[in-house]
């Protein structure tokens, strides 16, 4: 009767891990490709 409530929590603790880094995943990503645009149209004008 103990193990099925221990093994409970981790799966929680997984759902609310892959909630939190899916949802600083969709920040992170767009901001990163953001600062590669920004960068990349940097150098382009660099260059004219």
């Amino acid at each position: 009767d103990d193990r099925p409530k221990l093994n409970k929590p981790p799966e929680t603790l997984i759902t609310t891990i892959d909630s939190s880094s899916s949802w600083w995943t969709n920040w992170v990503i767009p901001a990163i490709s953001a600062v590669a645009v920004a960068l990349m149209y940097r150098l382009y004008m660099a260059e004219d």
